[in-house]
């Protein structure tokens, strides 16, 4: 860590803010090398940040704080983000071909998408959600495949046992999948049976395509549906930072940024086919 000439407590405090949106974590012993303050400046800096909610101190240092998703209803999960949900959907919806079967999970992102289907001839579009599938009705060049199981409201999907059991049956081409939350330690969301039935999924299709915007970093849900290496293609804004981008490219992920729809972050063309005979 390089060591920063003496400057004011504002830049400080800003700089070690700095320090651990890029490292996760900060190091009292280390800061205290790198500005050569004491420790007790060091950790009235620190305490001053909790304060702001900006940050979690631990044991020698502090931590940046975990973002918890909120199992909130359809109808107030569709006003936030919308615009970048749409620039993410549209983007999706590129990737779809005509004759494909594809899986569509229940959420406000993946609603979007449903604007995008009438151009395509020919598809077969498998979902629990019941929005998305009332939505779809209105065009004729779809086959709609509603699974069944227990209606949940919040959601507006069908969940349970009966679907379990029937999404065990389907294969499809593509399998498009929201989060509630995305970190290191793979896709969350906050209620266990839409968890379970996104598990199940993402271990039977060809190609798992996660949508999320970049809200969704560093967000952690109770229920952990999959790790990273389950994503074949992630499509999210371009708020995301370099260090998410780079990390996934380590891990083969296609990274596609709806911001700019020329743009491609991306592995080679057979990535997919060689991790689905890995998995």
């Amino acid at each position: 860590m390089t060591r920063t000439q003496t400057i004011s407590t504002v830049e400080r405090r800003r700089i070690i803010l700095e320090e651990l949106q890029q490292n996760k974590q900060v190091d009292v012993a280390q800061l205290k090398d790198r500005f050569d303050v004491s420790e007790v400046t060091l950790r009235k800096d620190l305490r001053y940040l909790e304060n702001k909610n900006l940050l979690i101190r631990s044991r020698g240092g502090a931590m940046v704080p975990v973002k918890i998703a909120e199992d909130l209803s359809v109808k107030k999960r569709m006003v936030i983000n919308l615009g970048l949900k749409k620039q993410i959907a549209r983007k999706a919806s590129t990737l779809i071909k005509d004759g494909d079967t594809i899986i569509i999970d229940s959420g406000t992102t993946l609603m979007q998408i449903t604007d995008h289907l009438k151009k395509i001839k020919k598809l077969t579009v498998i979902t629990n959600a019941l929005d998305i599938a009332f939505k779809l009705s209105e065009f004729n060049n779809l086959k709609i495949i509603v699974p069944g199981g227990i209606f949940r409201e919040k959601s507006c999907s069908l969940v349970g046992v009966t679907a379990i059991e029937n999404m065990q049956m389907f294969r499809a081409d593509k399998y498009f999948v929201s989060a509630d939350g995305i970190n290191e330690e793979g896709l969350f969301t906050s209620n266990l049976e839409e968890g379970q039935i996104a598990k199940l999924i993402m271990s039977n299709a060809k190609e798992n395509i996660v949508l999320v915007d970049s809200s969704k970093f560093d967000c952690q849900g109770i229920i952990n549906f999959a790790p990273l290496t389950k994503i074949h293609t992630l499509i999210t804004d371009e708020n995301i930072t370099e260090n998410y981008i780079q990390h996934f490219r380590d891990l083969g992920i296609n990274v596609i940024i709806a911001d700019n729809l020329n743009e491609n972050l991306s592995v080679p063309e057979n990535s997919v086919e060689s991790r689905n005979d890995e998995n």
